[in-house]
């Protein structure tokens, strides 16, 4: 455990320099910009300001003073955001051996190899040493693919004539060396943290000897530094005193746990108001970035605290960023219809620039999703062409077959247009993936995305910076630098797969408007980075064992034995053994603890929300807590706020209070202060009693008590079978689909379902049996079975352009299985024939002018009691039977167990044979003898059922009038036996009820009135 002690903090240091030189240029090098702008106005603050101090990160200054060598080098500068895609370069050229079988891919591993060439040219490795430790046997399995990068980064280097970091120390190095009056009269202070590996190390070194006068700033007891750092480094030369001869104090403490991530923010924000200090009077750390770097500038934004963020936003979290990283996930995953669906649902991509051309209609980005997600895709880019292509050659064939100025022409016409417009816009984004191109290229298509699909537009030029969102800044700075790499000094050529997964790692590592401490803000920075600016409170969110932890990992992918081989050729590296990341994390988090001067609160989640599992305080937390910590520790803030607690916004207010206590003076109850406030919520609050009471009402399907003479059978448009059939089964889905229209989203781009899902079987199959046995015109044969398979083929092919399946596979198997219902069709008809002779196929009746045929008849009136149905359907099938009468089928391809023969209606859930049957004596004037239900699957082996439709006539006219008189009289309950009905399983709208089988539990214990019809069906008999 490293030992913790206050610290004269850097700003007190810093006043003791210029006090000490007060005409000498200053130069202090920092860890971050930004920090050297804190110290600078942290210095403003405590000393009244102080001319000649410049504060930079070492690589600045070091360009600073060897400017005159880069220029008579003619060398161009390698910027670091290109290393990445340079190493990705080499990777793709190694040979297929200097990989080991099971390593990551280029693109994975591209980022690592990136820091670890980077950390050995920072160093000065030099290539033989690299090449050396990849023959070691002990060398990690990557490291040849390490010493070949390291290889091709130098001779590109020299063949493209560009310089690195490495080569700049170098540079400035040599000059300080050669012209010692660059910097003799000036003073030079490096801040403990700068990270100094050998050759940045060796540039400040030189510093040192030619300066007028060298400070470390910082802990005066650098025993426990790590050795990398300036403060290893540099540990016997004594910081400057501070101007006070008052030692350092501790401050005081403050110790706060948490539920949960977002109640620890909440907490810090809640604590910072109590505060009642200005808000450029307070630091507010992390020591992740993730999640907590995000959340706290959500939750400011929310409330209205002025925040600085010192690392700046993540370009994720903004909008450009958002939408940039979605559509490189799109390319990179191969183009998966569920993500451009999504992409396209959350708002983040405009369309109004890429419909400007006036072809036909312009579609919100959510109608366009809609469309896509109708149907299904081939993988690939190819995929959506194909598709839309064949749903749009569909619809023109459909709309050939009707005659112009009809209504459904009109609406099929507009459909057409509207996938049009789909495809091409489809069509512009697939033009900015190319397949393979360099990384120039693939920056200028992001670019291009950016300007045609972004959702922010440009900020005017005259638009000052301040001025502008943080969605217009990121548009900017997201422009800017795919700009920049379409400059990139190299060529790096790869799919368009690869080249979208680098820069999607590349957004990812993007930040926008990093700040410095701003007048009037709290300032949101890294635990590290703490204590530069003199602020006099310091939260530090965190602090528990597994956030803390997360950050000690090795950045650059060198194990300790790869830095030990390193050691004899270049002794100013750092062995492994010497600088751990656990204990170089733990040095910078007490550090900063240390240099902060003043109050100080330190937060831990005591569990992960999300996770489920309890989280416990870090070590360091816990040692100080120990030694300043308070005897009667808080609460834990939770997920609600306490009462007394800083209400940050509506919710918290409500979330505080506790029941339904009224105010001591009698006033009225939080309850009824939120009914006043939000009226809305008292409906709501019914609609739960009413569902959760002992009655059926109108929350369980049953209106209003009266008539409803419009939602009679008789005097509407035609009914289907099926619609009679739902009403009898499950007469909620009724009223949904049919009273009120509400149809479930059909979305085969983002179900998990099989390719062949019943319904996509039963379509295929009717589809190949009417046109086979149509064609055929005659009994079949087993001779056929070719003929048969042919046009099964080309029925499944035609429903798979519009819905592909997800492979090849998955292809193959339902087509096999297809084939199996096929032969058992063929074969059950070979033998069927020879008693039943086929005489028509697919007879419709009553069909609108879209799906008419030119055999179908017209609407059948039906008479059933008093009641005169308007009936249309499509009957599958008519034979002539042994006895002459007619004989009817309905294929079906799902369970014969559904149907009992001693029960054919079924309570009218089965109510479609018998009504085709008395339909189709209307239309043929001739009696049918038997109708029923073919099973031509591989699982039901061919069964038929079939009843005598004459028997079962009263029976039926018994139940389609007590469905009328529920709909007459707005009586559409919910089944409490709604989980066994098929409706509620297979058609959408079980998405309407969170857990159906607890609905239909508690349905079981409501009291049907006894003045409304009851619905025929189980549930619901008479008492």
């Amino acid at each position: 455990m490293a030992s913790f002690s206050p610290s004269v903090s850097p700003v007190d240091q810093l006043a003791s320099v210029c006090t000490t030189h007060p005409i000498r240029s200053k130069v202090v090098l920092v860890p971050r910009i930004q920090l050297g702008r804190a110290l600078e106005d942290g210095l403003a603050q405590r000393a009244g300001g102080w001319a000649g101090v410049r504060a930079m990160i070492p690589r600045h200054y070091a360009a600073t003073l060897a400017r005159s060598r880069i220029l008579a080098s003619g060398r161009q500068e390698l910027p670091v955001t290109g290393q990445v895609f340079l190493v990705a370069n080499l990777l793709g050229d190694l040979d297929a051996d200097t990989l080991p079988p099971n390593a990551p891919s280029a693109q994975q591993l591209a980022p690592t190899i990136a820091d670890t060439v980077r950390t050995l040219r920072l160093n000065g490795v030099a290539r033989g040493a690299v090449r050396e430790r990849a023959a070691d046997p002990a060398a990690p399995p990557t490291f040849p693919a390490v010493a070949a990068c390291y290889d091709g980064y130098h001779e590109l280097l020299a063949e493209k004539e560009l310089y690195d970091d490495a080569q700049l120390f170098r540079w400035a190095t040599e000059a300080v060396q050669d012209r010692p009056a660059l910097v003799e009269h000036t003073i030079v202070a490096v801040c403990d943290g700068v990270d100094l590996p050998a050759r940045p190390f060796a540039f400040v070194e030189a510093l040192r000897e030619a300066s007028s006068a060298f400070y470390r700033l910082g802990d005066a007891n650098a025993e426990e530094a790590p050795p990398q750092v300036a403060a290893g480094r540099f540990a016997e030369a004594a910081p400057p005193s501070s101007p006070s001869s008052a030692p350092p104090t501790d401050g005081t403490w403050a110790f706060r746990r948490a539920v949960g991530h977002r109640a620890e923010v909440q907490a810090a924000l809640r604590d910072i108001l109590a505060a009642d200090v200005p808000f450029d009077e307070v630091e507010l750390a992390f020591t992740e970035s993730s999640p907590y770097l995000s959340l706290i500038a959500d939750q400011a934004d929310r409330i209205g605290v002025p925040v600085t963020i010192g690392p700046g936003r993540p370009a994720s979290m903004t909008r450009t960023g958002q939408a940039l990283r979605g559509v490189l996930d799109w390319i990179a995953e191969g183009f998966d219809a569920e993500g451009l669906v999504r992409l396209l649902r959350s708002g983040l991509l405009r369309l109004d620039r890429v419909q400007a051309d006036g072809e036909g209609p312009s579609l919100a980005a959510h109608d366009v999703a809609t469309i896509l997600a109708s149907h299904r895709y081939e993988p690939g880019r190819t995929g959506y062409a194909d598709t839309l292509s064949a749903a749009q050659q569909r619809l023109a064939d459909d709309i050939a077959d009707l005659e112009e100025g009809a209504g459904a022409r009109e609406h099929l016409q507009k459909q057409h247009q509207r996938l049009q417009r789909v495809e091409r816009i489809v069509g512009t984004l697939l033009e900015l993936a190319p397949r393979r191109a360099s990384i120039q290229e693939m920056a200028a298509a992001s670019r291009r995305f950016v300007e045609r699909f972004g959702p922010v537009d440009p900020p005017p030029d005259e638009m000052p910076e301040e001025e502008r969102s943080l969605d217009q800044a990121a548009r900017t700075v997201l422009w800017q630098k795919l700009d920049a790499l379409t400059e990139l000094p190299f060529e790096y050529s790869a799919s368009g797969a690869r080249l979208a997964s680098l820069l999607r790692r590349w957004v990812e590592g993007q930040y926008v408007r990093a700040q410095s401490p701003g007048p009037g803000a709290v300032h949101v920075l890294p635990l590290e980075s703490a204590g530069y600016g003199a602020r006099s409170h310091l939260y530090v969110l965190g602090m528990d064992g597994d956030t803390f932890s997360a950050a000690a990992t090795a950045p650059d992918g060198l194990r300790d034995g790869d830095r030990q081989a390193f050691r004899e050729g270049t002794p100013e590296m750092v062995a492994g053994e010497d600088m751990r990341p656990a204990d170089e994390h733990l040095w910078r988090a007490t550090q900063a603890l240390a240099r902060h001067e003043g109050h100080t609160t330190l937060y831990t989640r005591t569990y992960d929300v999300a996770a489920g599992e309890e989280r416990h305080p870090a070590p360091l937390f816990l040692q100080i807590e120990a030694a300043h910590g308070p005897s009667d520790a808080q609460s834990p803030a939770g997920l609600a706020p306490e009462a007394s607690a800083v209400m940050l916004h509506a919710a918290d207010a409500w979330l505080s209070v506790t029941g339904d206590s009224a105010d001591e003076d009698g006033g009225p109850t939080a309850r009824d202060r939120l009914r006043q406030a939000h009226a809305w919520i008292v409906e709501g609050q019914e609609a739960q009693a009413a569902q959760a009471g002992d009655a059926y009402g109108a929350h369980d399907g049953l209106l209003a008590a009266r008539a409803y003479p419009e939602l009679d059978l008789a005097g509407g448009g035609p009914v289907s079978a099926s619609r009679l059939e739902t009403l009898a089964e499950t007469p909620y889905i009724y009223f949904l689909q049919y009273v009120l229209g509400v149809t479930p989203l059909d979305e085969p781009a983002l179900d998990d379902d099989p390719w062949l899902t019943p319904l996509r079987r039963g379509t295929i199959l009717h589809a190949t049996f009417e046109e086979f046995m149509g064609d055929l015109k005659r009994a079949p044969t087993l001779d056929d079975a070719d003929r048969l398979g042919a046009v099964l083929d080309e029925k499944m092919e035609r429903e798979a352009q519009l819905v592909a399946p997800r492979s090849e596979v998955e292809r193959e198997v339902a087509r096999r299985r297809l084939h199996r219902d096929a032969e058992v069709f063929l074969r059950a008809e070979v033998e069927h024939t020879q008693s039943f002779r086929p005489l028509e196929f697919e007879l419709g009746f009553g069909m609108g002018p879209r799906r008419r045929r030119p055999q179908d008849e017209p609407l059948v009136h039906l008479p059933l009691g008093d009641l005169q149905l308007p009936l249309r359907g499509r009957i599958d099938r008519v034979d002539r039977g042994p006895d002459g009468t007619l004989a009817l089928w309905d294929y079906k391809t799902g369970c014969a167990d559904r149907y009992d023969e001693d029960d054919p209606l079924a309570s009218g859930a089965h109510l479609q044979w018998a009504l085709y049957a008395y339909a189709l004596e209307e239309l043929r004037d001739a009696p049918v003898g038997q109708s029923g239900y073919f099973f031509p699957t591989a699982e039901e082996m061919g069964t038929r059922l079939s009843f005598r439709p004459a028997r079962y006539r009263e029976d039926v006219e018994r139940l389609v009038d007590r469905l009328n008189a529920l709909a007459r009289s707005g009586s559409f309950p919910m089944t409490p036996k709604a989980r066994r009905a098929s409706a509620w399983r297979y058609r959408g709208y079980d998405r309407l009820v969170h857990d159906l089988a607890a609905r239909s539990r508690d349905l079981k214990q409501k009291d049907y009135p006894d003045d409304r019809p009851r619905p025929p069906g189980p549930g619901f008999e008479s008492p």
